[in-house]
């Protein structure tokens, strides 16, 4: 046997997800699988509830095989495997790094949510986001609404460290530990494509229960495309053999970075859990991409009026803001 083909034996057997499966040798070759290091996560992450017997697909990211679960009990959806944090940080350090990322791609969505603050936060709010980066949306805020008090949150120490020097905005650096540990109270905050990062996601409601003050708000933006997963997944199970079902390498519509995938209806329990006693679920506009921000724009308009339309009924975007108003603790 070609010593090649035997390491990448020794790399299935070792990753997670593949026990030793020799189905997957030419795919890992063809792909350049390397060593990784995960955990298995068997229990639901927030409530510590048994998955559904079924999974929702598996996909391969960073060399090893991860299946997405439905907890029974609460219905949140996570990833059965948690890579190496050290390494996922740093890729995520190159991936959402870039200037053209922060001022192009999410112009669009950090001006439709400074106005949704602008509308939700009283004078002389104070204000936390939660994965802010840079800074960059909270700047967006500030040109609006001068009179508030911003913070930013991040894990990231080179953004908290930008957000500081850029804009002059006082920064917390951690993720759900140091949210939990931190004592000020906040009239609203923000967790814009975050949420679904956190490992720690019980201990992150948990915080969220400490600093979101009484009265407060809550801004969550999330992918909005279980409802496509779920029927992709259907449609793959109906036309794919089971040899080809074994070897699925992708999940239509999900991003493999992402950990959780936040249904609409779990993000409702949770919320009213903590004493939120109005939600409202918004659309929430696209990632800016060179050629189609007309079309984006037309589309996004679109989904707005059938949203107004159906009296808040219908979010018909890839991507949803998440209210929750008028805390009672």
């Amino acid at each position: 046997m070609p010593n090649h083909q035997r390491n990448y034996r020794a790399i299935l057997e070792r990753n997670v997800g593949f026990d030793g499966n020799t189905r997957w040798l030419r795919y890992a070759r063809r792909n350049g699988f390397k060593e990784v290091k995960a955990e298995r996560v068997r229990r639901c992450p927030d409530c510590g509830g048994r998955p559904k017997r079924k999974s929702w697909g598996q996909y391969v990211y960073f060399s090893t095989l991860i299946h997405l679960l439905e907890c029974s009990r609460c219905g949140l959806v996570w990833s059965d495997a948690r890579i190496d944090p050290g390494l996922v940080r740093r890729q995520f350090e190159v991936m959402y790094n870039g200037e053209r990322y922060f001022r192009f791609s999410r112009r669009r969505i950090f001006g439709h949510l400074a106005r949704v603050i602008d509308d939700l936060a009283p004078r002389g709010a104070h204000v936390l986001d939660i994965g802010g980066a840079r800074g960059d949306l909270m700047a967006h805020l500030v040109e609006r609404r001068p009179d508030l008090y911003v913070v930013v949150n991040d894990v990231s120490a080179s953004g908290t460290k930008a957000a500081t020097e850029r804009f002059g905005f006082p920064t917390i650096t951690g993720g759900a530990q140091a949210l939990d540990e931190h004592e000020r109270r906040y009239d609203i905050v923000v967790l814009s494509d975050v949420l679904y990062f956190e490992p720690d996601i019980r201990r992150l409601w948990s915080a969220l229960d400490k600093l979101v003050a009484p009265g407060g708000k809550v801004i969550i933006r999330v992918p909005h495309r279980w409802a496509l997963i779920r029927l992709w997944q259907r449609w793959f199970r109906a036309t794919r053999s089971r040899a080809r079902q074994r070897l699925q390498h992708a999940i239509r519509f999900f991003n493999p970075g992402h950990i959780f995938i936040l249904r609409k209806d779990y993000l409702e329990t949770r919320l009213r859990q903590l004493g939120f006693q109005r939600l409202r679920v918004m659309p929430s506009p696209l990632l800016a991409h060179a050629g189609t921000r007309v079309i984006d724009a037309v589309a996004f308009a679109v989904a707005v009026v059938i949203y107004w339309v159906t009296g808040g009924a219908c979010a018909l975007t890839p991507s949803v803001v998440v209210v929750g108003a008028d805390r009672q603790i």
